[in-house]
C-alpha cells in the first residue's frame, strides 16, 4: 500500500514539474515577444499581464525551494536514514545544471554580440540612407518636372489647342511630357467637360480636386499618392473661363515603402547608438528566465533525490528491522533498475534467513527436549534412590524383628511420600507446559488487563509498575488468562532480579508490517541485565540462574506468544536493564 502510494505521489510530482517547465517555456516565449516586438524601444514596456507571472513564477519556485530545504533540514537534523546522501546529490545535480548553463549563457550573449555588429554594419546603415536617399530625390524630380512644365510654354500650347480639339491637346500634352498621366477640364460651373489619361488619377468634380491654383500638391485615391497641377485658362478671349488639373501617379505603395525606409533608418540609428544597452538587456532577460529554470532543475534535484533514496531508504530501514529480530520484513518495488535487482536479492537474503532461522530453531528444541529428557531421567532418578533405601530399611527392620520398627515405619513411609509428592509436583508442571491449552481469542484493553497483573504486585513497594505508555483504548485480541500469565511471569521475573528496587516500564504500540498489523509490547526493568553467556539460554525450558524455581516461566511466555502467532526476543544491557519485546498479530489492514 504504501509502495503504491510512493508511485502514485511520485507520478504526480513528475506531471506537476512538467507543467511547471511548460509554463515557464511559454511565460519565456510570450515575455520575449512583448520585449522585442519592437526594436526601436518606442513602444511602452511590457505589460502588467505579462510582467506580473514573470515575476511571480520565481517567487513560487522559491517558496518550495524554501519547504524542502527546511524538510531537508529536519531530517538531517533528526538522523532521517538517507539526509546526508541527498544534500550531496542535491549540490551534485545544482553543479552540473550550473557548469552546463553558465557557458551556454556566456556563448549565446557573445552570438548576440557579434550578430549586433554585423547586422548594424556601416553597409547597412549606407544602404538604409541610400534608399531614403533614392526615394526623395525620385518624388521630388516629379515634383520639380511637373513644376517645371506648368511654368514653361508647353501648356500653354495645349490650353489653346483645347478650345479647337481637346484630344489633340492631350497628344500634345503627352508628347511633351510624359510624366503626366491624366489631364481634366472643368467648366466654370465645376463640371467636367474632358479627361483623359488614368481614370484613377480622374476626380469627379472640380471640388474634389485638393489642388491649389499655381502649386504642386499631394493627394491620394483609392490608397494612391499623386501630384496634382491646377491652372484656370480661356481658350478665347470671348470663351468661359476653364480649371484644367494635371495629375502624376506615384508607383504603387510608395508612400508605405518611404515610411518603412524612413521607420528602418530611424530604427536603425537608436540600435546602432545602443547596442551596448541592448546587449545589457537581452543579457538581464537571459539571466531574468535562467534564474526560473535554475530554481526549476533544484526541484527537479529534489524530486530525483527522493526517487534515487527511496529504495536506499527502504534497505535501511528493513535491514535495521531485520537486525532486531524480524525476518517478516519485505520490500516492495515497481521499478526493474538495479536497485530493484538489489530489493529483490534482500528479499531472497531475508527469506533465506527466516528459513535457516527456523531450522536452527527447530535444532535448538530438539537439543532443547534432548537436555529436558536427561533432566527429567535425572529428576526421577534422584528421589527414587532415597525411597528405595527407605523400602529397603523398612524389609530388614520387619525380618529382624527390630523393636524400633514402628518408629522406623513411620519415618521411611514419610520420607517415601515426600519423595513422591516432589516428584508428582514436578512431573505436574512439565505437563503443563506441554500440554498448554489452545488459546481463547477476545477482544482486551491491554490497559486494564496490565492494571490487573499489576495489583497482585503491589505489596513490592521497593518496585515501582508503571504502564502509563500503553494507551486506555488499546484493543488486543488474545487469550486473556494467558495474557496475564506472560505478564505475570515477566513483572515476578523482574522484581525477583531487583531486590533492592527499581522500575517495570511497560509501553505499547500498533505497527505495521507489510499488510499486517501488530500490537508491541514492551516490557523494560532497572535490574542489572542478562550475561552474554546466557543470551541463547534464556527462552530454554529448565533454564535458571536462581536458585529456586524449575526454570519453565520464560518458555511458558515464549510458548503463549508463538501460539497467538507472535514473536518474543529481548535486549539487555549489563547495569542498565532487561526490556522483552512482544509483537501480538491485530486485524490486517484493509
Amino acid at each position: 500500500m504504501r509502495n503504491r502510494r510512493a508511485t502514485h505521489t511520485s507520478l504526480s510530482t513528475l506531471i506537476s514539474l512538467a507543467i511547471l517547465y511548460l509554463v515557464l517555456v511559454s511565460l519565456v516565449l510570450v515575455f520575449s515577444n512583448q520585449l522585442l516586438s519592437d526594436l526601436s524601444f518606442t513602444v511602452p514596456g511590457v505589460g502588467s499581464y505579462v510582467l506580473i507571472p514573470a515575476l511571480a513564477f520565481p517567487l513560487v519556485l522559491l517558496a518550495f525551494i524554501i519547504v524542502y530545504l527546511v524538510r531537508l533540514f529536519k531530517e538531517r537534523s533528526s538522523g532521517h536514514p538517507g539526509g546526508s546522501f541527498k544534500t550531496r546529490l542535491l549540490v551534485f545535480f545544482v553543479l552540473i545544471v550550473v557548469l552546463a548553463a553558465g557557458p551556454q549563457g556566456v556563448l549565446s550573449i557573445n552570438f548576440i554580440s557579434t550578430a549586433m555588429q554585423s547586422w548594424f554594419s556601416d553597409r547597412t546603415g549606407e544602404a538604409l540612407e541610400g534608399g531614403l536617399a533614392i526615394a526623395l530625390e525620385y518624388y521630388d524630380d516629379k515634383v520639380s518636372s511637373l513644376e517645371r512644365y506648368a511654368s514653361g510654354g508647353m501648356l500653354e500650347n495645349v490650353l489653346t489647342r483645347f478650345s479647337e480639339d481637346p484630344e489633340s491637346g492631350w497628344d500634345l500634352l503627352r508628347r511633351s511630357n510624359h510624366a503626366v498621366d491624366a489631364f481634366q477640364v472643368f467648366d466654370e460651373a465645376g463640371l467636367s467637360v474632358f479627361a483623359a489619361g488614368s481614370q484613377i488619377a480622374h476626380v469627379p468634380s472640380l471640388g474634389s480636386a485638393l489642388t491649389r491654383e499655381g502649386l504642386v500638391v499631394r493627394d491620394n485615391v483609392i490608397g494612391r499618392s499623386l501630384l496634382r497641377f491646377r491652372r484656370t485658362f480661356r481658350a478665347q478671349p470671348e470663351d468661359e473661363l476653364y480649371t484644367a488639373v494635371m495629375s502624376v501617379v506615384l508607383p504603387a505603395d510608395f508612400d508605405l515603402h518611404a515610411q518603412l525606409l524612413t521607420s528602418s533608418r530611424e530604427t536603425f540609428v537608436q540600435l546602432d547608438r545602443l547596442q551596448a544597452t541592448f546587449i545589457i538587456a537581452l543579457s538581464v532577460f537571459y539571466a531574468f528566465f535562467s534564474f526560473p529554470l535554475l530554481l526549476l532543475a533544484i526541484l527537479v534535484s529534489f524530486f530525483l533525490s527522493d526517487e534515487i533514496i527511496r529504495p536506499i531508504v527502504n534497505l535501511e530501514e528493513a535491514t535495521r528491522r531485520v537486525a532486531e529480530g524480524d525476518f517478516s520484513i519485505r520490500i516492495l518495488t515497481r521499478s526493474r533498475d538495479d536497485l530493484a535487482n538489489l530489493v529483490d536479492s534482500f528479499n531472497r537474503m531475508v527469506s533465506e534467513l527466516e528459513r535457516n532461522r527456523l531450522k536452527i530453531l527447530q535444532t535448538e528444541k530438539v537439543a532443547a527436549w534432548q537436555e529436558i529428557a536427561q533432566r527429567l531421567a535425572h529428576e526421577i532418578k534422584n528421589p527414587l534412590t532415597p525411597i528405595k533405601l527407605s523400602a529397603e530399611r523398612l524389609v530388614r527392620k520387619h525380618v529382624n524383628g527390630a523393636e524400633d520398627f514402628d518408629a522406623v515405619f513411620v519415618s521411611s513411609m514419610r520420607s517415601i511420600i515426600n519423595e513422591v509428592d516432589a516428584l508428582s509436583n514436578m512431573l505436574s508442571e512439565f505437563s503443563n507446559f506441554t500440554r498448554l491449552p489452545e488459546p481463547h481469542i477476545e477482544q482486551l484493553h491491554l490497559a486494564e488487563l496490565i492494571e490487573d497483573v499489576a495489583a497482585t504486585y503491589a505489596d513490592y513497594s521497593k518496585t515501582g509498575l508503571e504502564y502509563d505508555e500503553v494507551a486506555p483504548d488499546l484493543v488486543v485480541e488474545a487469550d486473556r488468562s494467558q495474557l496475564k500469565q506472560v505478564f505475570a511471569n515477566l513483572f515476578k521475573n523482574a522484581i525477583e532480579a531487583m531486590p533492592d528496587g527499581g522500575k517495570v516500564i511497560v509501553r505499547a504500540d500498533v505497527v505495521t508490517k507489510g499488510n499486517s498489523r501488530y500490537c508491541r509490547i514492551q516490557v523494560r526493568d532497572t535490574g542489572p541485565g542478562i550475561a552474554a553467556e546466557h543470551h541463547a539460554q534464556v527462552f530454554h525450558p529448565y533454564f535458571t540462574t536462581k536458585r529456586s524455581g524449575t526454570g519453565l516461566g520464560l518458555s511458558i511466555v515464549e510458548r503463549i506468544v508463538v501460539d497467538h502467532g507472535g514473536q518474543m526476543w529481548f535486549e539487555t544491557e549489563l547495569g542498565v536493564g532487561t526490556t522483552f519485546f512482544i509483537d501480538i498479530p491485530g486485524k490486517e489492514k484493509s
